[in-house]
């Protein structure tokens, strides 16, 4: 599932490719994705304009175009962004068909012949409009990019709530963007084991699980959310059945905490300190 680090690294890529293009038009390939507005909508509001600037918070990207309106992307389980050029096939027609993978969902036609194509097999994403993105994000109750929070509002956010470590990290309400596979990547930089109590963790604790998630999301975001180019030394490539710990070689364990499934190794992280 797209994390922050995979979002930013869509933002990168949309930023790259697709900004100061007009759009030509937009190709609905499956209504599905669409929240709170019509294909015919979409396509009226968006054609002639031109992305202009993009913003992402935690796990949502958001477009503006010139017309100070925003696209909404949020990817779901398994969406992605891909640009491309349409081809040429023999004699036909020029034609999208040629370059669009099957998944793709929705096609922004660019003025210059590209296409910038939102695809998702699961089909969890979702694509809406937005005039006004603080109140948006204001009604959607969503807590602080886990990239802009301080130190200070960190340490209070803890202080104010109860429960399992890995639940508080989860919840988009109180920091908006960690998931599942990176909560478990932060608390075991920070050898803290997921099911410790939050209240229970000291200030020094609670320091180090704000640095550790800081430098685990940028260093995410340096290798483009690739697990290939993750250091081994990180636990997510060796998460799962049969995974032993990179630190202790140890094997390693697995809990449901809330409804997630969270990976940890017993004897590197601790419940409390």
């Amino acid at each position: 599932m797209p994390e922050l680090p995979e979002v930013e690294s869509f933002k990168r890529y949309l930023d790259s490719t697709s900004l100061h293009q007009r759009i030509a038009g937009v190709e609905m390939r499956d209504a599905y994705v669409l929240k709170g507005v019509s294909a015919r909508e979409l396509a009226r509001r968006l054609k002639g304009e031109r992305f202009e600037s993009s913003r992402r918070h935690g796990k949502h990207l958001f477009v503006r175009t010139d017309g100070d309106l925003w696209l909404r992307l949020h990817f779901g389980m398994t969406g992605s962004l891909r640009y491309f050029k349409r081809k040429k096939q023999g004699p036909r027609p020029a034609c999208a068909e040629a370059s669009a993978g099957r998944h793709t969902r929705l096609l922004f036609v660019f003025a210059n012949a590209h296409r910038l194509a939102f695809e998702d097999q699961r089909k969890f994403g979702e694509v809406g409009l937005v005039a006004d993105l603080d109140e948006y994000l204001r009604k959607r109750g969503l807590g602080p990019d886990a990239l802009d929070i301080s130190l200070s509002q960190f340490r209070e956010l803890l202080r104010m709530h109860r429960g399992a470590v890995k639940t508080i990290l989860l919840n988009q309400k109180l920091i908006a963007g960690i998931g599942n596979i990176y909560a478990d990547e932060i608390l075991f930089h920070a050898r803290i084991h997921p099911a410790a109590e939050i209240g229970r963790l000291g200030e020094k604790t609670v320091g180090k699980l704000f640095r550790a998630t800081r430098y685990i999301l940028q260093k995410a975001i340096e290798a483009k959310a690739d697990a290939e180019l993750l250091p081994k030394s990180w636990l997510l490539p060796h998460r799962g059945k049969g995974g032993k710990c990179p630190r202790c070689g140890r094997k390693l364990k697995s809990a449901t905490i809330g409804v997630r499934t969270a990976w940890f190794c017993a004897h590197c992280q601790k419940r409390t300190s």
